[in-house]
C-alpha cells in the first residue's frame, strides 16, 4: 500500500485536474466504482488504498508512480491522442478538439500561452474554408484517410455537424485568455500546401487556390482587428462579454512546433503537436515548471503587436499580406497559363 502523505500527493495531483473539488469526486466514484464516503475516506487519507487502485488511478490519470516515489527524475508521462483516440474521419479529431478546449474552458482562471511556426490552430477556425483545407491536408498525410486517396479538394467535405463543431470550437477558443507568440513564417506552410495541390491538380477547381489565398488575407485583417483591439471576436463582429483578451507577441528568433501551456487556479496542462496535428497531453510538473519559464523567457525577448503597439503591428501584418499576395499571384499566372 501507499504511505499516507504519498496518498495524500497522489490525491492532491488528481484532484487538480477538475475546476471543482466535488467533479473530482464524482470521477473517481465511477473510477472506483464505490460511493461518496469510501472515496471522502481514501481522500482524507483514513483508508490507504490498495495496490489494485493506485495502478487504476494511475493508468487512468496518466500520473508516474515513479514520479510519486522517487520525486525530481528525468521521466514524465505523457498522453498521446492518436494511441487512445485514433481519427478515423474529420468529425473524429474535431470532437476531440472540442472536449480539450471545453475542459480548458471549464478551468477557473484559464490562461493559454501559444508558441507555434505556422498558423495557430485556434485561428483556423474562423474561416471554415481554411479548416476545411487543413483538414484534407492532414487526412491525406498524417491519418492517411482511404476515402481521401482519389478524392480531390472540394469546399464541400466538411459536413454540416463538422461545421458546428467548428462553431463550437471558435466559441470556446474565443472565452479563454491567450498569450500567444507569432513570426512571419506562419503563413509559409500552409501558403506551400496550396501550391503544391494546385500544382499536382489536387484542387478540383483551380480557383479554390485562389479562394484559400482571399481566405488567408481576410484571416490576416482579422488577426490584425483583433490584435488593434487586445480581444478574440468572430468575423465580421465586434467583441462580446464572453470574448477574452488576447496578447499577442513576434519574435523571428524562435521558431518552434505547436507548443501550447494552459495554466489555471486549479492545475497546469502541457500540449505539443506530435506527427501534426495529433499532440500529446502531460500534466507533469516539472515539464510544467519546464515550459512555464521557458514561456515566461521568450516573452521577456519578444516584441508586443497588440493594443497600442501600432508601429510594429503594421510592419508585421504587412510582411504576412506581402507573402500571401506574392503566392496568390503566382497562382494567378499558373491558371491563365493553363
Amino acid at each position: 500500500m501507499l504511505t499516507h502523505s504519498l496518498q495524500v500527493e497522489l490525491f492532491d495531483q488528481i484532484t487538480a485536474r477538475f475546476p471543482k473539488k466535488v467533479d473530482a469526486i464524482e470521477a473517481l466514484c465511477e473510477i472506483l466504482n464505490a460511493s461518496r464516503d469510501p472515496v471522502y475516506r481514501r481522500l482524507r487519507g483514513d483508508t490507504l488504498i490498495s495496490p489494485d487502485e493506485l495502478a487504476l488511478l494511475a493508468r487512468h490519470f496518466n500520473i508516474s508512480i515513479d514520479q510519486l516515489i522517487f520525486g525530481k527524475t528525468d521521466t514524465v508521462v505523457c498522453q498521446f491522442n492518436a494511441f487512445s483516440q485514433r481519427v478515423h474521419n474529420f468529425s473524429d479529431y474535431l470532437e476531440n478538439y472540442q472536449a480539450n478546449l471545453m475542459r480548458i474552458r471549464a478551468l477557473p482562471g484559464a490562461h493559454l500561452y501559444y508558441a507555434s511556426a505556422e498558423i495557430p490552430v485556434f485561428s483556423y477556425f474562423y474561416f471554415p474554408e481554411l479548416i476545411c483545407f487543413k483538414l484534407y491536408v492532414w487526412g491525406r498525410t498524417t491519418w492517411n484517410l482511404k476515402f481521401l486517396h482519389d478524392l480531390k479538394f472540394d469546399f464541400d467535405l466538411v459536413s454540416p455537424h463538422d461545421l458546428r463543431v467548428i462553431n463550437s470550437i471558435t466559441e470556446q477558443y474565443n472565452a479563454i485568455e491567450s498569450t500567444e507568440l507569432w513570426s512571419l513564417v506562419i503563413v509559409d506552410n500552409t501558403l506551400a500546401q496550396i501550391e503544391f495541390h494546385l500544382n499536382s491538380g489536387g484542387f478540383r477547381d483551380g480557383k479554390m487556390a485562389l479562394r484559400l489565398c482571399d481566405c488567408l488575407l481576410e484571416w490576416s485583417a482579422h488577426l490584425k482587428n483583433m490584435a488593434i483591439s487586445g480581444r478574440k471576436m468572430n468575423p465580421g463582429r465586434s467583441s462580446g462579454e464572453h470574448h477574452a483578451p488576447i496578447h499577442i507577441l513576434h519574435n523571428e528568433m524562435v521558431y518552434t512546433n505547436n507548443t501550447i501551456l494552459v495554466k489555471s487556479e486549479t492545475a497546469r496542462i502541457f500540449y505539443a503537436a506530435l506527427s501534426n496535428p495529433d499532440f500529446i497531453t502531460s500534466f507533469d510538473e516539472k515539464l510544467c515548471d519546464h515550459m512555464e519559464n521557458w514561456f515566461t523567457t521568450i516573452f521577456s525577448k519578444s516584441t508586443n503587436i497588440t493594443l497600442d503597439s501600432e508601429r510594429s503591428r503594421e510592419w508585421f501584418f504587412r510582411g504576412l499580406n506581402k507573402k500571401i499576395e506574392a503566392v496568390k499571384k503566382r497562382i494567378e499566372v499558373f491558371l491563365e497559363a493553363e
